[in-house]
């Protein structure tokens, strides 16, 4: 009996891995299907049936954990194993001296010929900050035993390569928790990396393993490749070292790495390369495999200097000719312009794999240089998106002298950490380069860090933009303000995030975790923050962050208690604003107007400017809603009584008003209107209309469409109180002078009603009243 409980040989076929992932990808599909019927349903108003759930033909949905271990499974599916571990039941024999065997349960086992990747996976239904001290230190403890288990199983003539993984989904690494696993070599993938890989998996497939295994065997030898060499040119191009040499794809996908934007490996910033295509993949690989060739270089760095044998010399040119013994390690080739051409053979035979290829390599460059290289190349082939040249900032302006540039390269920066911060409210909001946006990751770098420019908040450029500036969240240096605004920014967005997480949730179909909504609140931080210090004396940049937002929170309480209570149509119709330039500086100001409301001396640049234009466009609106109220009440009274008395004969007029003086009124009034001859409704003022209305003899015919309560009131058994209201309303146009004006609730009063009013004509069919009072 073996140690080990492995997988059955069969179940290593590809017949049966691929019958396997099949099973597995139509019940994501199958899940799907049910979600979204599920959803249309509660969309109505539904409840959901059992006859829903037999028709989908589904299990129980996957637990969290269970989910993350199916994703893990199917990337290691994906990246070509041909041995992985099948089912949540894998284990192994766990044997040490002077204790009892006992098994062991390995989450994900892959094996190749040369590697073996052992994983542990945690997760959690939300996110989540725990310690993870416990299960690191017990998978450190366990790695002997489960490496001797292994050589034990395949033998001793087998000796991988073993990667240890670590992943999680909805938890909060701490920094001792990451510094624990890297002391015990283990590698940790977050539900970030995780996605990274599944997609790059699922475009480049089994030629995706030497992207993965580069980025976890970094630096370690590759023993097939060691002692390879090519004949190539040593040279100096701006004074640094290249080589020009044939390679072939099957030695250069070995050693060569592509740092993607939404991969962002820290250590290997800048990361400057988009995700690849896959439709641009599979053309190539037609291309190549129609017999296509390219004849430009594809371009790398060596990250260290090559063994270089000099065979010759062409003394007027200074370029050496000789053997380059190429690279035997892991990532030490990195792609800088073409990993399209040399992934578009990943997918082919042998026979294409072993073609020439043309390369250019230099040695040792800088990121820095790296990045230039290739923004110098695309960019001027017009093919890199400005997205990704926002996001490049970040890298290739960091420490300019120039302050626009210093500005944007922090922001840049700034957006990237608070987009990786697990648990923090813009975790995973902000759209990369090559992964496709969601309703909620709908968040851009240019959008942001426009609003962090516009802001102040990391600094001005002055005088001519000559001059730098420092802004609130500014600290002694660029590294030292990226840790202040990063804690400030995450904060202060909670408190946004904490005060309505329906709407935060709801990204770009809400209105508050939206491109133009936190451009404006970035605005309303720098103008809190200086209404704060002028009315407290204190200065913000000598405050610490958590004590910085404790300072404004006050102020931020008049737009926080509102959002508390707002729902998703008063959200849209507060803070609904044009697209545009001018978008983020509307909805900055509507905040701006709630704080007034509390703090009426706080007036931002350009707040009272903007007030004033929107005093004039409310009184034009409160001025066209009145005027249209008065016009349909007038009509929805006249048409019932048409429609229970008839017009012949002015009988609606004659038994439908019954008050004498109404009437005399009228005709005196027509009579001194001697260029018309219109119906004697025609002169009756709006308060008569109100008499009219509630006249017992007719309020049941008119209830349906003016019995409105006050606001906030529950009402009596007439509402038309809201009727002399607007009969005082409509004197301040009708009656213009200096000191009438509308008041600030005058406005939301005629919306009210105005709507209220309107909508019932629009449910309510007047013929069938009119029908049941002539009966």
């Amino acid at each position: 009996m073996p140690d080990t409980e492995w997988l059955d040989p069969i179940s290593t076929e590809a017949k049966k891995l691929k019958r396997e992932a099949a099973k597995r990808r139509k019940a994501y599909q199958e899940l799907s299907v049910l979600k979204s019927a599920v959803q249309e349903h509660l969309d109505a108003g539904w409840e959901v049936d059992r006859e829903l759930k037999i028709k989908t033909r589904i299990r129980k949905p996957w637990s969290h954990d269970e989910r993350l271990e199916n994703r893990v499974w199917y990337l290691f599916y994906l990246l070509g194993y041909p041995e992985i571990s099948s089912g949540r039941n894998f284990q192994i024999t766990i044997k040490r001296k002077g204790a009892d065997p006992y098994k062991k349960q390995i989450d994900v086992l892959a094996k190749d010929d040369e590697t073996v990747i052992v994983t542990e996976c945690k997760s959690s239904a939300r996110i989540t900050r725990r310690s993870l001290q416990k299960d690191i230190e017990e998978f450190a403890n366990l790695k002997g035993p489960i490496a001797n288990a292994i050589k034990k199983h395949y033998g001793a003539g087998f000796k991988p390569k073993i990667i240890w993984l670590f992943v999680t989904s909805n938890i909060a690494w701490s920094q001792p928790d990451r510094q624990r696993a890297a002391g015990a070599h283990i590698n940790i993938v977050t539900e970030k990396e995780l996605k990274y890989y599944l997609q790059i998996a699922d475009h480049l497939r089994a030629a995706a393993r030497f992207q993965f295994l580069a980025e976890f065997l970094k630096d370690q030898k590759i023993p097939e490749m060691n002692g390879v060499h090519v004949p190539a040119v040593k040279g100096k191009l701006g004074g640094k070292t290249f080589y020009s040499f044939v390679s072939t794809p099957k030695q250069m996908l070995k050693i060569a790495f592509v740092n993607h934007r939404s991969l962002n490996d820290p250590a290997g910033a800048p990361s400057y390369q988009r995700l690849v295509s896959r439709t641009r993949l599979r053309q190539i690989s037609r291309f190549i495999y129609d017999g296509g060739f390219f004849p430009t270089n594809i371009l790398v760095n060596f990250s260290s200097k090559c063994r270089f044998e000099h065979v010759a010399k062409d003394d007027e040119t200074n370029v050496v000719f000789g053997n380059l013994y190429l690279p035997c390690r892991y990532r030490s080739a990195w792609i800088i312009d073409g990993q399209h051409r040399l992934y578009g053979y990943a997918p082919l035979s042998e026979k294409f794999l072993n073609q020439n290829i043309m390369v250019v390599a230099f040695e040792s460059l800088k990121k820095e240089e790296e990045a230039n290289l290739f923004v110098t190349i695309n960019h001027e082939q017009k093919s890199v998106p400005k997205t990704l040249l926002d996001d490049l900032e970040g890298e290739l302006k960091w420490g300019s002298d120039r302050p626009t540039e210093r500005i944007g390269a922090v922001s840049a920066r700034l957006i990237g950490l608070l987009n990786n911060d697990i648990g923090e409210p813009l975790y995973g909001r902000v759209t990369q380069q090559g992964i496709s946006p969601t309703e909620k990751t709908c968040l851009t770098v240019p959008a942001i860090k426009d609003g962090l420019r516009r802001s102040g908040l990391v600094g001005e450029a002055i005088l001519n933009k000559k001059e730098f500036a420092p802004g609130v969240l500014c600290g002694t240096n660029d590294t030292a303000t990226l840790d202040r605004a990063r804690s400030a920014l995450n904060s202060y967005f909670q408190l946004l995030a904490s005060a309505n997480t329906t709407q935060w949730e709801s990204g770009r179909q809400g209105y508050l975790c939206t491109n133009v909504a936190l451009q404006a609140y970035l605005l309303l931080f720098s103008s809190i923050v200086s209404y704060m210090e002028s009315n407290k004396g204190l200065s913000a940049r000598e405050l610490e962050p958590n004590d910085l937002i404790s300072e404004i929170e006050e102020y931020m309480d008049p737009i926080l208690r509102w959002l508390g209570e707002a729902s998703a149509i008063q959200m849209e119709k507060h803070f609904k604003v044009q697209f545009g330039s001018g978008g983020p500086r509307e909805y900055f100001y509507r905040l701006c107007q709630k704080i007034r409301a509390s703090f009426s001396d706080f007036a931002p640049e350009g707040m009272d400017e903007w007030a004033k234009g929107q005093s004039e466009e409310l009184v034009d609106d409160a001025d066209k809603k009145l005027k249209g109220l008065n016009i349909q009440v007038q009509k929805t009274i006249f048409d019932i009584l048409k429609q229970v008395y008839g017009a012949d004969g002015n009988a609606y007029w004659k038994k439908g008003v019954t008050d004498k003086k109404i009437k005399a009124r009228a005709y005196e009034k027509s009579l001194e209107d001697e260029d018309a001859d219109l119906p004697l409704e025609n002169y009756l003022d709006f308060i008569e209309y109100k008499k009219i209305v509630e006249n017992k003899e007719h309020w049941k015919l008119f209830k349906p469409f003016f019995d409105i309560p006050e606001p906030g009131e529950k009402g009596y058994t007439k509402n038309v109180r809201w009727m002399e209201r607007v009969n005082e309303l409509r004197r301040i146009p009708a009656h213009a002078t200096e000191k009438r004006n509308y008041k600030a609730s005058d406005f939301n009063y005629i919306e009210y009603v105005y709507e209220e009013f309107m909508s019932r004509l629009s449910t309510i069919d007047i013929t069938s009243i009119g029908r049941e009072g002539a009966e």
